[in-house]
């Protein structure tokens, strides 16, 4: 193998690490941390997995147009350690609530700061990227 490719191969493997990081761990990389919105609808999906747990909700908007969102959370070990959260914490059919960072490409999609259900805050002050 000549130098100049076996310097292009090394080079290549040293990025690959950086760029599986990223895609990761890069919540400020998709979402705009600096920013907060709130979105309110009705969950058609809770997914309390690991890395990530993640909320599937219908918003209806003001011309009656239903869209799909999704919404991002810690895993679900930090979540049952943390606020004492399960697989049942969420059911399909619970009208929710959420504060929390927008999509950078204005995709239907937030990184969770907070949950209300039935008006009440389900989470501490510690989720906020």
């Amino acid at each position: 193998m000549s130098s100049r490719l076996a310097a292009i191969v090394a080079g290549i493997a040293m990025a690959f690490p950086s760029i599986q990081s990223l895609s990761h761990h890069g919540s400020n990389v998709v979402y705009d941390l600096t920013q907060t919105i709130a979105v309110a609808g009705t969950v058609t999906e809770f997914q309390f997995v690991n890395p990530h747990t993640q909320i599937l909700f219908d918003v209806t908007g003001d011309d009656g147009a239903v869209v799909g969102w999704l919404a991002g959370l810690p895993g679900s070990i930090r979540l049952t350690q943390e606020e004492g959260w399960s697989s049942d914490t969420l059911k399909p059919g619970d009208e929710i609530s959420i504060l929390g960072a927008p999509a950078r490409n204005d995709a239907p999609s937030v990184w969770v700061e907070q949950v209300f259900l039935n008006g009440e805050p389900m989470l501490g002050d510690k989720y906020t990227g």
